[in-house]
């Protein structure tokens, strides 16, 4: 087994575990961050899933493409070059979701699930993960096809 082929597998479990779990995070947020009892802990359950595992898991990520990157192509390569802007797209993404998703909890435990304000900052977290996924979808998609190489 080459270094490369290693540090592939080891940036796709990362991707696996660090951002695919996300997904099913929204999915738990959707159904349950709303509701009056469970969603203060489901809330702060997530806050601590995304700082603890996704934002590290972004930061390794990176450092193992790049070191792939070092191996086999260059910097300036353009769909190397788009997913490091989607990457920082990303990761500033994450540092707003994680500030939109401490004041839905405290508007939670605040004013509760029918309250406007917490509506509203419910709905641009809902749009923020969104965001975050399609960003997440369109660095697989240069990864993989490697389009104009």
């Amino acid at each position: 087994m080459t270094q490369y082929l290693l540090l592939k597998f080891i940036h796709i479990l990362i991707a696996l575990v660090a951002l695919g779990g996300s997904a099913g995070l929204g999915i738990a947020l959707e159904f349950y961050g709303s509701h009056p009892t469970h969603g203060p802990f489901l809330l702060r359950a997530i806050g601590r899933i995304v700082a603890f595992f996704v934002l590290p898991g972004y930061v390794l990520m990176l450092v193992t493409g790049l070191w792939m990157v070092n191996m086999a192509w260059p910097l300036t390569t353009r769909w190397i070059q788009g997913a490091m802007v989607l990457w920082a797209m990303g990761i500033a993404g994450l540092a707003i979701f994680l500030a939109v998703l401490r004041k839905q909890r405290r508007l939670l435990e605040a004013e509760g699930p029918s309250s406007p304000l917490y509506q509203r900052v419910s709905l641009l977290g809902r749009g923020l993960g969104g965001g975050l996924g399609l960003v997440g979808i369109m660095i697989l998609y240069l990864m993989v096809f490697k389009p104009g190489t």
